[in-house]
């Protein structure tokens, strides 16, 4: 009980640390709205299972001896940042107020946003198995139960977030010209995170 109780704080202090996922997710509450955001909360915690999946099965490993693999991973997720980065700046030209039939499309991004970070897979092939308890038979269904952990933990501090940043958009939706400027930074932002990713070494 004491290394869960270990593993959930640090889980609490990862996840609150600001890095890529989290820069992303307040960027879109600032930009996109509180539904969108919230979605994109969700999607972002989606990935932890998706993780969690691969570190418990040995697939992670791939990326971690293929330099090719990682590598094609963290091409896609630059390409991707770099279209979401783009299509924010648009539509910061073309200014709107956010549709909520279009906010589950904060979902996919949150998504693909976390499974096409390589780094990411690296961090839960190292981290997830320093809390396995020595002599687990299933070794694989306890990664998956500290990855259900994760993920919860993930989903009530990020839609936090998300309510937050989206409540600092709804003030800033009063004036159009600082909204346009809010989306344009946003957009920039994201480009920062194409280009941080796009040099992240595979060590």
């Amino acid at each position: 009980m004491a290394t869960l109780g270990l593993y959930i704080v640090s889980v609490i202090i990862l996840t609150i640390i600001p890095g890529p996922d989290l820069i992303f997710l307040i960027t879109q509450g600032l930009t996109k709205g509180r539904k969108e955001a919230v979605f994109t909360a969700l999607g972002l915690s989606s990935g932890c299972l998706f993780h969690t999946t691969l570190a418990a099965f040995g697939v992670s490993i791939i990326f971690q001896q293929s330099a090719i693999a990682f590598n094609i991973l963290k091409i896609l997720g630059v390409l991707y940042l770099l279209y979401l980065s783009i299509k924010s700046y648009i539509s910061a030209e073309k200014f709107s107020l956010p549709k909520n039939t279009e906010a589950k499309s904060g979902y996919l991004k949150g998504v693909l946003m976390n499974i096409l970070n390589p780094k990411v897979i690296l961090f839960y092939l190292a981290f997830l198995p320093q809390f396995v308890p020595t002599g687990t038979n299933k070794v694989w269904a306890y990664m998956m139960f500290l990855g259900l952990i994760f993920a919860f933990i993930s989903i009530v501090i990020l839609t936090t977030v998300a309510f937050i940043s989206s409540a600092l958009n709804n003030l800033l939706l009063k004036n159009n010209k600082v909204i346009v400027i809010i989306n344009k930074i946003g957009a920039f932002v994201i480009f920062l995170l194409a280009l941080f990713l796009a040099f992240t070494p595979r060590n």
